[in-house]
């Protein structure tokens, strides 16, 4: 019999001891993604954003960083699966569906999500929908009750405080001022609201169907016996396991392992990274913020968000917090920097949008289009793109949207409040006035229109009407199925009911659209994107204002920022916050549409601001 030489015989030795040794290893632990989805969903990466999360030891992502960080996840074979912990997420039903679909991806690589809600509402069940395991909390319940929309009408408060509201509107359905004009909604208003509803009605039950595999009329049945005590939710099937966060905790060790390792990130994480063993990090990190970067030369997408009410001059964020208001110059200035950028194949435009001013609306049409005849352009719609955020998304060769975005309102306000009577008859303030110029009054406050005027405002909103329907046939041709005057007039609808009348052309994500732009510009699977209007670091404006430096193109035009910098919104947003916090980011929007009609005298923007919980 024939002995292993020395060198094999070491060989084998240390082969079995590997083999014995692999679990201290920890070799075949692997590892488990925690999600923790909780707070706002954002668009567009905000590069002061994550600085501060970093600061105050929190994660913020986007929603594209949410869906790529899941795609590497699938792709790491150390990831063994994904725990999700669903708080308070704030995201419409758009982004819900985003979401959703990432999940699903990630499910298909074989790898499994057990999700934990202490408490779950309409969102963040249907959410919870895409895992494979949902654990409730113990006395807990399920809030699905159904969709519920509120809006407030402020003509009774107006009228005890003497102000009149000068509204018009081209379209019936176009009732985005009815709030100031009447005490509920109009007939063609109230049909808007239940058909649009109707439709994310429907997508969000089809979500809980297809995850919990369950017909969609078991879902309507048992929504309509919600609240759902936790007991009831696990043995109808709406959720697996009832019991406290340890016990999911337990839950999860016992599926992957009980030396599986729980990660936060995985590889390149969106942001930036500071390394606090470190005392001189900090300052390193903002030196390098400050250096000028080169341009990346690979060949790309330009990815430009529009996400916020459309208003003239630079983009600036709202004196009510929350996202901010889209400026034409900045836009204009990202698609003429995609046009001209010998690295971007293609352009996605991101629209998450309830409109604004028309003329600024039509600046960006224009420089789309521009773009759009050298380049591909495909348009994704997120939560909403309607009135102006549909306007600046119909030059796409292609137009993505969820089933559940709200889109068209194709249609025109204008008009202003007259407050004679509050300063006068309330408060005693008289008020003298002197024109030169037959019009020079026409925007006054202090005194309602004649006759004349009236019909002068309402000869121009005609005009800017059928401009808006001009640009849309301009764009969208033979792709409309029907009459435009029979979806225009201010009709809002889904993103469903718009593929159905042309209004669009495919379902899908924001994914789905860079995807298919990459394959109109022949760039095969892997490529960049290149996010416009480029982020700013939260020093750069700081550093302009110490030195002098312009950060914009020097051939920019830069209008005046009539909207951000009103002293009666800046006097109205802490009120607002402190009153009615429910109410204060509609009212917000509301007055600063008025605001903006003030100068420009015609508006696109949605015909109402739904609360739908």
């Amino acid at each position: 019999m024939r002995h292993p030489t020395p060198k094999r015989f070491s060989w084998s030795l240390l082969a079995l001891g590997l083999f014995l040794a692999w679990p201290q290893l920890g070799l075949a632990a692997g590892k488990v993604l925690r999600v923790r989805f909780d707070g706002p969903m954002t668009e567009k990466p905000d590069e002061s954003a994550q600085f501060f999360a970093i600061l105050g030891g929190n994660q913020a992502r986007s929603l594209r960083g949410y869906v790529k960080m899941f795609e590497k996840a699938a792709a790491d074979p150390d990831i063994r699966g994904l725990a999700m912990i669903i708080e308070q997420p704030q995201m419409g039903f758009a982004q819900l569906q985003e979401i959703t679909q990432a999940l699903r991806e990630f499910r298909k690589s074989g790898k499994k999500i057990y999700c934990y809600m202490d408490y779950a509402a309409n969102g963040s069940y249907a959410l919870a929908c895409a895992a494979d395991s949902i654990t409730l909390a113990e006395n807990s319940e399920l809030g699905i009750v159904g969709l519920h929309a509120e809006l407030s009408y402020y003509k009774n408060l107006l009228d005890k405080i003497g102000v009149q509201a000068q509204l018009l509107h081209c379209g019936a359905y176009k009732s985005a001022l009815e709030p100031f004009t009447r005490t509920g909604p109009s007939k063609e208003a109230a049909e808007n609201i239940d058909w649009l509803l109707d439709g994310i009605y429907e997508a969000w039950i089809n979500m809980i169907a297809e995850g919990r595999h369950l017909s969609p009329e078991k879902v309507k049945q048992l929504v309509d016996n919600a609240p759902v005590p936790a007991a009831d939710a696990l043995k109808a099937g709406l959720v697996d396991h009832v019991g406290s966060f340890v016990d999911f905790k337990q839950l999860v060790h016992k599926e992957f392992g009980a030396d599986v390792e729980i990660v936060k990130k995985i590889g390149e994480d969106e942001g930036m990274k500071i390394d606090f063993n470190n005392p001189f990090a900090f300052f390193q990190m903002i030196g390098e913020m400050l250096q000028p970067k080169n341009e990346p030369r690979k060949p790309g997408i330009a990815l430009i968000y529009i996400d916020g009410g459309i208003a003239m001059g630079k983009s600036q964020q709202s004196p009510f917090g929350g996202s901010s208001n889209v400026g034409s110059t900045t836009i204009r200035a990202a698609f003429e920097k995609a046009r001209l950028d010998d690295a971007v194949k293609a352009v996605v435009v991101r629209v998450n949008s309830p409109g604004g001013s028309a003329l600024a609306s039509d600046i960006i049409w224009k420089a789309a289009r521009r773009c759009a005849k050298e380049k591909p352009l495909i348009a994704s719609m997120s939560n909403v793109a309607g009135s102006g955020g549909y306007y600046v998304s119909i030059p796409a060769d292609v137009i993505f949207a969820d089933e559940a975005t709200i889109t068209a309102s194709i249609g025109v306000v204008g008009g202003k409040f007259v407050w004679h009577d509050l300063m006068e008859n309330k408060l005693g303030i008289t008020t003298a006035t002197f024109d030169r110029g037959k019009h020079a009054g026409l925007s006054s406050m202090n005194r309602p229109w004649n006759d004349e005027e009236r019909a002068f405002i309402r000869k121009y909103m005609v005009q800017v009407y059928e401009q808006f329907k001009g640009r849309v046939m301009e764009s969208r041709g033979d792709r409309i199925k029907g009459k435009l005057d029979d979806m225009a007039g201010g009709r809002v609808f889904t993103g469903k009911q718009a593929l159905k009348l042309g209004l669009i052309d495919k379902l899908g994500t924001l994914e789905d659209a860079l995807a298919y732009a990459a394959q109109k510009a022949d760039l095969g699977e892997k490529y960049e994107v290149y996010v416009l209007p480029k982020a700013k670091n939260p020093f750069e404006e700081i550093v302009a204002a110490m030195t002098g430096q312009e950060q914009e193109d020097e051939w920019e035009m830069s209008a005046s920022q009539l909207v951000t910098s009103n002293p009666l919104l800046h006097t109205a947003a802490p009120l607002l916050q402190q009153l009615a916090p429910d109410r204060a980011a509609h009212v917000a929007r509301a007055l600063e549409n008025l605001v903006m009609l003030g100068r420009e005298r015609v508006g696109c923007f949605m015909p109402f601001d739904l609360t739908i919980r």
